[in-house]
This record gives structure tokens, sequence and C-alpha cells, in this order.
């Protein structure tokens, strides 16, 4: 059955795809960007948060450069520090919790959904019994969306 019938790879993503459509109007804003050199915090970066705050509702944006950047603001913005515990799950990138140590707290893994791969439920009430029984106070939970799968946000919270 088509042993012998070569298949071209289909890419994953089409780079060059995405070029023809967008290539010019990246151009554009990177030009615009090297004429007036404001590199960090342009009037790109201002137009960016205004329009993200119109679209949000929200009262305030505040972009920053990576996801590990806006995990470790939300920390900081908390006073998440020194002698309290972030509970993280264990199938997550190294920023989750590297955060949290970045704040003086102590990361708690917690395990996953094998389903999922989300935070399981029963894992983050014993991450916290576990955090109570070292001396930390339980302050957050970092959640992680994975595969397009969100996580059991309402659970969490119920826990939290």
């Amino acid at each position: 059955m088509n042993q012998h019938m070569q298949l071209e790879p289909i890419p994953f993503i089409d780079i060059a795809a995405q070029r023809r459509r967008l290539g010019k109007s990246v151009d554009d804003a990177v030009a615009r960007v090297l004429d007036h050199c404001q590199f960090i915090n342009g009037p790109e970066v201002t137009a960016l948060e205004k329009a993200l705050a119109d679209y949000t509702g929200a009262k305030h944006v505040v972009s920053c450069a990576s996801g590990t950047d806006a995990l470790l603001m939300v920390l900081m913005a908390k006073n998440v520090g020194l002698g309290d515990a972030v509970l993280c799950p264990t199938f997550t990138f190294c920023a989750t919790g590297e955060v949290v140590t970045l704040t003086g707290a102590t990361p708690v893994f917690v395990d996953v959904d094998e389903e999922t791969f989300n935070i399981d439920i029963n894992s983050l009430k014993r991450g916290v019994a576990t955090a109570r029984a070292r001396g930390l106070k339980p302050v957050a939970v970092i959640p992680v969306d994975l595969f397009g799968q969100s996580a059991d946000h309402d659970a969490i919270a119920a826990v939290a």
C-alpha cells in the first residue's frame, strides 16, 4: 500500500509563508524603531500596552521581555519572599520554579495528572500540607496550562 510513494515533509511552522504575509509590516516596524532609537519602552511599547488594556478592559498593562519576567513581576507585586512556599507543577518549564527562588521563596513541586499533564488536585493538597510541615507559608500556586488543555483553575482556586 503506497510503499513506494515519496511524500514531501510538511513543515511544522512555515516561516516563509509568515514572512510573505507579514514581512513588509515587520520590516516597517523595525525601521521605525531603528529611526528613533528608543529600543526600550519606546512609543511602540506604549501603543502595545494601551491596545492590550483597551482590548482586555484592564486598568493597567505592563509589558516585559519574557514569560520569566512576567511570572517574577507577579510574585514581586504580591510580596512573595523568604519563608513563603509557591506550589508549581512538576511538568513545566524551568522558569516556573526559578522565579520562585529569585524572590527568596521556596518552590514546592506537585505531581501532574497523567491524562492532562496539569496539576493534580490531590497532589496540590499534599503539597500545601508538606509546605506547612516544613514551616513554610503557602502563598501562591502557579498553574501551567499545557497542550491546549487548561488546568482545572476552579479546583485549584478551591485548594488555594
